[in-house]
């Protein structure tokens, strides 16, 4: 019998970063750089024992030793943002899940590996990356109220996303907790840059809904803008210099661009219209030192390898 590999892909979030934790829409997109797990020796990691412990609980195989490869989610050594802990959780909860003949149904794994990536992290995100690694394409998520709602998207006529390594990793739990000790510091300020934010995210969501690719850039070029206000007042630095100047870039082109996740560094994303701009922005982004990533989005998401 072969041996069962299951992928999981990793994320990039277009709009809805902090918001999304107050109930405002997230669009999300899979890349086409994936997590590989399979039966075999390999490290453990908290989200590893977590997924383990999680799907034996709800109808997976009780998994021994698991290799685990996120290596593509990484460059030089360093995570590029994408995901890799939702996808490394989300890729064994299926291996489980596989392993005991059951169908690899979105709504049910997800309802697992959401739990189980809580559980390994000792909190509770926003669980869009952990959608991201299950549905795959392209999603809007909402959680509000302990509901979650996921529906696949297509991004509008046209957009064409291009994406950066910022040249350092971030940490999302410091740079949430910097915002949470500003809603606890200065409440009110707290409240007008994340209702900004909750603002421009349902901006984005819509002109997604409406295909209106100009809404989007615009709701994009005010969103990225909002994450650099909340960074000041957070009293940290949100919007980096490398998504600066891919956004400066970008608007010579007709587009814009932002931080995609919580910021601080990791990967900065352009929309453009059409490929000739598209092109011309990476032309000049490489040409301005920046790291033009080879990541195609949106991918398919979780699956058996070879099925």
């Amino acid at each position: 019998m072969s041996r069962l590999t299951v992928r999981a892909p990793g994320k990039a979030i277009l709009s809805g970063e902090y918001a999304v934790l107050h109930g405002a829409p997230a669009i999300a997109v899979a890349v086409d750089r994936e997590v590989l797990a399979s039966e075999g020796e390999g490290e453990e990691s908290p989200f590893v024992r977590a997924a383990k412990s999680c799907a034996a609980k709800n109808g997976g195989a009780t998994l021994g030793p698991v290799r685990v490869d996120s290596s593509a989610l990484y460059e030089g050594g360093q995570k590029l943002g994408l995901g890799s802990s939702a996808a490394v959780t989300t890729a064994v909860v299926g291996l489980a899940l596989a392993k005991a003949e059951r169908t690899l149904e979105p709504r049910a794994v997800f309802a697992i590996a959401d739990a189980a990536h809580a559980e390994g992290q000792g909190t509770r995100g926003s669980g869009v990356d952990v959608a991201c690694s299950v549905f795959g394409g392209a999603i809007r998520f909402v959680r509000k109220n302990g509901d979650v709602d996921v529906r696949s998207v297509d991004l509008p006529d046209g957009i064409r996303l291009t994406f950066i390594w910022a040249g350092v990793p971030a940490s999302t739990a410091e740079l949430i907790g910097r915002v949470k000790a500003l809603a606890e510091r200065e409440p009110s300020r707290h409240e007008a840059a994340i209702g900004r934010l909750v603002s421009h995210a349902h901006a984005f969501s819509s002109a997604v809904t409406a295909n209106d690719p100009d809404g989007l850039i615009r709701a994009a070029d005010a969103y990225g803008q909002a994450m650099a206000a909340l960074g000041e007042a957070a009293g940290c630095e949100i919007v980096t210099r490398p998504h600066t100047a891919l956004a400066a870039l970008a608007r010579r082109h007709g587009g814009t661009a932002k931080p995609s996740g919580a910021g601080g560094g990791d990967l900065g994303v352009a929309f453009t219209l059409g490929n000739e701009a598209t092109q011309r922005l990476r032309a000049d982004a490489r040409d301005a030192g920046l790291t033009v990533l080879s990541l195609g989005a949106p991918a398919p998401g979780l699956r058996l390898e070879n099925a």
